[in-house]
């Protein structure tokens, strides 16, 4: 369902809603402003404890760009229905990507056979993913991709991602008990668990976007644990499974630990698809501000990447 707002009109800007494994998911559909063709379009989502809203400036510039954009609050987030409120699930973020593209394939004005995803954070995990389970994606970009640390084991056959090939669209979860795990998306005193991303620049980032943004958003988050034969968690499982064009934006002094440059590299190198790597500085929240270097950086080389990509 799409409804007509007045807000950013210059962008004919729709605030849209669609269903997902019995959830209502809700979002923004940003449109470009001379469109004469239907348009290539991207799908986003929020990273870990970030909220759609949080991604305005990023989707306005994509639309001016030239570029339909959906953008949408994933499962138990923001404006999207689910509980536990701030429950990230991955694998119902995977299948909220898959319904994100059915609702956008549906709308007017965009071309079905130019759809790209995108994913920050933990959520470029999730774009990888979907980038490699559906085939209606033809173009992936993974800004501050979490792909693991030197601990990370990076597997030599596949077995693991053929499971998660065959059971992502079949597994019904509700015959697979959960377990909540509490933490804090930063070093705010706010909710309970321990810290995902220590340091200033988390705390730095979340203060100045909820200023920014009248959102309802959570420092408490849990993350919904489900013992099965491979997880969608899984930083090295997708990367060497990608068969579409591919761009990476890095942190070479990216804070988060599951983020470590060498390992990012290392995930980049196992892609065996059209691929670009832009690397810049300004650890893991530099490009989220707009009107800074890493921004104009990581955006620039995302709009040259989806007009070499889709003409």
């Amino acid at each position: 369902m799409a409804e007509n707002t007045t807000e950013n009109m210059a962008m004919n800007y729709e605030r849209v809603e669609f269903e997902s494994e019995g959830a209502t998911l809700r979002g923004r559909l940003y449109r470009p402003a001379k469109a004469t063709t239907d348009a290539s379009a991207i799908v986003m989502a929020h990273g870990f404890s970030v909220l759609a809203a949080w991604l305005d400036d990023f989707a306005t510039d994509f639309a001016q760009a030239g570029f339909a954009v959906l953008v949408f609050d994933h499962r138990n987030f923001g404006e999207s229905d689910g509980t536990p409120r701030y429950g990230f699930d991955n694998l119902l973020q995977v299948r909220g990507y898959r319904d994100a593209i059915s609702f956008l394939e549906k709308q007017p004005g965009v071309d079905k056979q130019k759809i790209a995803v995108w994913g920050e954070s933990a959520t470029s995990l999730v774009a990888q993913f979907i980038a490699v389970l559906d085939n209606r994606v033809r173009a992936l970009i993974a800004f501050t991709p979490v792909c693991g640390n030197s601990a990370t084991k990076f597997d030599e056959s596949p077995e693991k991602f053929e499971w998660s090939r065959q059971n992502w669209l079949s597994l019904d979860l509700s015959t697979v008990p959960v377990r909540e795990l509490a933490v804090r998306m930063s070093r705010l005193h706010e909710g309970e668990g321990p810290v995902v991303v220590e340091g200033g620049a988390a705390v730095s980032y979340v203060t100045r976007m909820r200023k920014k943004y009248a959102t309802d958003w959570s420092n408490q988050v849990f993350i919904l644990q489900r013992k099965l034969e491979a997880q969608f968690n899984e930083q090295r499982l997708p990367a060497r499974h990608l068969k579409v064009p591919t761009l990476f934006v890095i942190a070479k002094d990216d804070e988060v630990p599951l983020c470590e440059l060498a390992t990012n590299r290392r995930c980049f190198d196992l892609i065996d698809a059209p691929k670009q790597l832009t690397e810049i500085t300004g650890g893991h929240f530099g490009l989220g501000y707009r009107g800074t270097e890493p921004y104009a950086q990581a955006m620039g080389a995302a709009i040259k990447f989806l007009h070499s990509t889709f003409g």
